[in-house]
């Protein structure tokens, strides 16, 4: 499995490549504000990945320590043309509501 990216309280680590794909899209990862890296969890999980968390509990009480998006190696590269497909689509939905608003 390859790791794509991973969150922690120490902030998140992309592969190179899902960085560049990002930036094709418009979003640059190293500005906190203009991505949250939860709201993209679906498109990753529908273009093909799988996450995995860890987390404690404490009685009671859970946190989350990481999260991460991996992918079987023989599926990287069609992760990635699949993922630009999805985040197509989302922007082609988000001109579209943009455009009804109006």
């Amino acid at each position: 499995m390859t790791m794509i990216m991973q969150v922690t309280d120490e902030g998140t680590q992309y592969a190179e490549r899902l960085h560049e794909l990002l930036a094709e899209f418009g979003v640059n990862p190293e500005l906190e504000d203009e991505i949250d890296e939860i709201s993209l969890l679906p498109a990753y999980v529908l273009a093909g990945a799988s996450i995995r968390t860890e987390a404690h509990s404490h009685g009671d009480h859970m946190h989350v320590v990481a999260i991460t998006v991996e992918i079987a190696d023989e599926l990287e590269q069609a992760f990635y043309e699949t993922l630009a497909q999805v985040l197509e689509a989302s922007a082609a939905d988000e001109d579209e509501d943009e455009d009804e608003d109006a």
